[in-house]
């Protein structure tokens, strides 16, 4: 967020001392908010979209100095919550979407949700995450590396979890193309049902985010294998990208792009001021500092930005979705 400087004899003539918190509060709407904003999650609460959403959530509250609650909306992998968010939802500025793309088009693309992606409107990025491919460390499959793993799925069927329709699905599939292995997929509503599934014994292998899989990562109960995305996960170095093993998923499209967003026809001024103050939380040392407690990535854009690659995202997806014979052309 770009700051504005005034000479300091002007500053200190106006018995003032300027800085970006200040500038936030000069254009707050004298008539917003006056009662808690809800930020809505569509998926279960301890997944990555939660974590990430109750992570904004306080530091906006600890420096705003207005209340910010979430509100999981749970069903349908995602269907009900963006459905709320599509149909249901003021335009008033008291209702944000925490969205994970592109999860959210693929109910658009696949589903027949009853929206479409205009019925949203991007505000700020807060985050990209990679997609993991992870096992259970302890399980026969966990004592392989990758080669190892595909080599046992050859002759033994492997029981994957995954989210229908999503990218969870997709790069495991990916996988099965590049490596011609077949796998059993056992739909979960979340990644963190996937996790649990996973330590378990349920299933032999899922797909997650890192911090859905940061403490069993950290003990040892479980053993991350891929991350999709160009470059290695910086909290876990030593583990690979798909790319490097073979199985394209580079890019931004197979991961989670998480961003707030407004229901159309939100006034201007609250509009402004809401994307103004969370480009100020995102951006701040203590954003810095709880996104990495957390095990989460950061990284903030304003609307403009996040505008242009929420648009990227979905014709790259259409795109693919057209080309795998999901969706006719």
């Amino acid at each position: 967020m770009t700051s504005i400087r005034f000479p300091a004899a002007l500053a200190l003539a106006a018995g003032l001392v300027f800085s970006p918190a200040l500038a936030g509060a000069q254009e707050k709407p004298a008539d917003f908010p006056q009662r808690p904003i809800n930020m809505i999650v569509m998926y279960p609460a301890g997944g990555a979209v939660d974590v990430t959403a109750r992570t904004v959530a306080k530091l906006a509250d600890d420096r705003l100095g207005e209340q910010f609650r979430v509100e999981n909306r749970v069903g349908g992998a995602g269907m009900v919550g963006h459905t709320y968010l599509a149909k249901n939802a003021k335009p008033d500025g008291y209702t944000i979407g925490v969205i994970a793309n592109p999860f959210m088009f693929t109910d658009i693309l696949l589903r027949d949700a009853p929206f479409s992606k205009d019925e949203f409107e991007p505000i700020a990025s807060i985050s990209f995450d990679p997609v993991i491919w992870v096992v259970n460390a302890k399980s026969e499959v966990g004592q392989k590396d990758f080669p190892g793993i595909v080599e046992y799925a050859k002759s033994h069927t492997l029981q994957v979890g995954m989210n229908p329709n999503s990218m969870f699905l997709f790069v495991s599939e990916f996988i099965e193309k590049a490596k011609d292995v077949t796998f059993n997929f056992i739909p979960f509503d979340g990644g963190r049902q996937g996790v649990t599934a996973l330590l378990a014994g349920d299933v032999d292998a899922t797909a997650a985010f890192y911090s859905e899989i940061e403490q069993y990562i950290r003990n040892g109960d479980l053993k991350a294998v891929a991350v999709t995305g160009d470059e290695r996960h910086p909290l876990m170095p030593d583990v690979p990208t798909f790319d490097e093993l073979g199985v394209p998923a580079s890019g931004h499209t197979w991961g989670a792009s998480r961003f707030l967003t407004l229901p159309p026809g939100v006034p201007e001024d609250r509009k402004a001021w809401l994307e103004s103050a969370f480009m100020e939380v995102l951006e701040s040392d203590e954003a810095k500092q709880a996104f990495a407690d957390a095990g989460l990535t950061l990284s903030p854009t304003g609307a403009e930005e996040t505008k242009a690659s929420y648009e990227d995202t979905y014709q790259s997806l259409e795109g693919f979705l057209k080309s795998s014979g999901r969706l006719s052309k």
